[in-house]
């Protein structure tokens, strides 16, 4: 029974062809497919758990929400008229999993990684070479603000574990959008913690719109990652011996919508945008737009001409935010006088309130909750300097320089990257596609392979000028060092370097208008 019903979640067996498994082999004699869930059920020893949500998906109601009855952001009743909940998420708990993991002798062994890892002081091989967990480390755990006698990670059984959501439309009108909860665990070894089948979901928020109030959805979580704080008893079946298992969340990290969800912040679009540094945006000149632009130089700007802003923020100097100043920013967003005051001061420092997540000392805002490279770089830069070079980015010109393809050009080096094809091995990726046609979709890992193996040589003498060829690959050079297995010391500060010469040659290159448009954060 449980190797049938293994082979029809793992190959995706619809329930009709399940059933038909018991008439194919009837010597089997196996359940229907009602019982062995019911079975499995039994047998995981855990239940998902159902939590009444908003019909559009605005809030849960957890935590404070318990009692409500009414969403306060849309309005709509919690119950019909029935008195029966009108739509629920389902939260599927965490700790009866981690306790099942320890079970398994051979997920101990792999689990082991953590604990045999070895910090090699200059390079960064993995998360246990960052700041953040090295740092934990030597601290004690607080709960509460109770300081506890065990310090994180000082346990061999302890988990480090990291948190991820985004939106994605699961039907292809891509009107309606759900949010998965995915917790990764980084005690396992890089190459197989991201398999699919090592990734815990704790619930999917239903949509079908974008959450108003993402912690209500959170707040399940965050009280199981609190009781992992003191320990939840537990077996290991290696060692057979009883222990204390804890588990600490040292991360989190999606994309730029779906992390200033997590981090109650007002985005990409917001006065202070980014939620590493304090730089603050600017509006395009004559426009009404609501959006915010950070360039580092704006000295010719018209707000910030004949005013005490900073005029030319330097790269390697931005004004950082801590995790102190973020939180009492929080406090004070959370706790003003009034509703307008509190939009008032949210605005000002970007933040809307106290996150949930600041409740779990393994946390650092902002350091905790880094930048998504695939976002960051293949979905935005990349697709942004293509729009530039095509003459394609929000209708601008070329600014002060003339660094624009001609459409015959551009449409020969869409097809020289779909001829590219036939002389690239498939163990390389999949076949690229021609990028000059319009309505193409390529994803994140196409345009990974283009940039970094075929852009180079498709764009070599296509520029009217070499410097906007060798700024390109210059880019290119800085995102091999970013993907190396093994990053050094030196090979960080060459990043560090490379990307803030990188930003000025950009800006340079560009008029103000520009400037304030392309210089923006990177947005999904």
């Amino acid at each position: 029974m449980l190797r049938a019903f293994a082979l029809k979640t793992e190959d995706h067996l619809s329930e009709n062809t399940f059933e038909r498994l018991r008439c194919v082999f009837p010597e089997q004699r196996l359940p229907s497919y009602k019982a062995s869930k019911s079975r499995i059920r039994f047998l995981s020893s855990f239940n998902p758990i159902p939590l009444d949500c908003c019909i559009n998906s605005c809030c849960a109601f957890t935590g404070p929400r318990e009692h409500e009855t009414v969403c306060d952001h849309c309005n709509e009743p919690r119950y019909n008229a029935r008195g029966r909940p009108r739509k629920r998420f389902m939260y599927i708990p965490i700790i009866p999993r981690l306790i099942e993991f320890f079970k398994n002798s051979e997920m101990v062994q792999e689990m082991k990684y953590r604990d045999d890892f070895l910090h090699t002081k200059g390079a960064s091989k993995d998360i246990f070479d960052g700041d953040n967990y090295q740092r934990l480390k030597t601290e004690h755990v607080t709960i509460g603000g109770q300081k506890q006698a065990h310090k994180f990670f000082d346990k061999p059984h302890d988990i480090a574990l990291g948190l991820s959501t985004d939106g994605f439309a699961p039907f292809k009108k891509r009107k309606h959008t759900a949010w998965p909860l995915l917790l990764f665990n980084y005690n396992l070894p890089p190459d197989v913690r991201f398999h699919l089948r090592r990734i815990l979901c704790a619930g999917v928020i239903p949509g079908p719109k974008k959450p108003k109030d993402f912690d209500s959805f959170l707040w399940p979580l965050v009280e199981e990652l609190l009781k992992l704080l003191d320990g939840i008893r537990a077996y290991d079946a290696l060692s057979k011996l009883w222990f204390l298992l804890r588990a600490y969340l040292i991360i989190a990290f999606g994309d730029m919508p779906a992390i200033s969800m997590v981090m109650r912040m007002k985005g990409h679009n917001g006065l202070l945008p980014c939620r590493m540094c304090l730089i603050k945006g600017v509006r395009v000149p004559d426009t009404r737009a609501t959006t915010h632009y950070v360039p580092l130089d704006r000295s010719r700007h018209p707000s910030v001409q004949g005013t005490s802003e900073v005029k030319v923020y330097d790269p390697a100097d931005l004004p950082l935010r801590t995790h102190t100043q973020f939180m009492e920013s929080a406090n004070e967003v959370q706790f003003a006088p009034s509703v307008a005051e509190g939009e008032r001061r949210a605005k000002a420092c970007g933040i809307k309130g106290i996150p949930l997540l600041s409740h779990l000392p393994s946390l650092t805002f902002p350091t905790s909750f880094p930048f998504d490279f695939m976002h960051l770089m293949y979905e935005n830069t990349i697709k942004n300097l293509i729009h530039l070079w095509t003459g394609t980015f929000k209708d601008l010109d070329t600014g002060t320089e003339d660094y624009q393809f001609p459409p015959t050009v551009w449409s020969a080096i869409g097809e020289a990257t779909a001829n590219a094809g036939a002389t690239i091995p498939s163990a390389y990726g999949a076949r690229p596609q021609n990028i000059s046609l319009p309505g193409i979709s390529t994803t994140a890992d196409a345009w990974s392979f283009w940039a970094m193996y075929i852009g180079p040589v498709l764009l070599r003498t296509r520029f009217s000028k070499r410097v906007y060829y060798d700024h390109f690959v210059e880019l290119v050079k800085l995102i091999h060092l970013c993907i190396q297995f093994e990053i050094s010391k030196e090979d960080i500060q060459r990043i560090r370097v490379g990307f803030q010469k990188w930003v000025k040659e950009y800006e340079r290159s560009v008029t103000t208008h520009e400037i304030l448009i392309m210089s923006a954060l990177p947005k999904d």
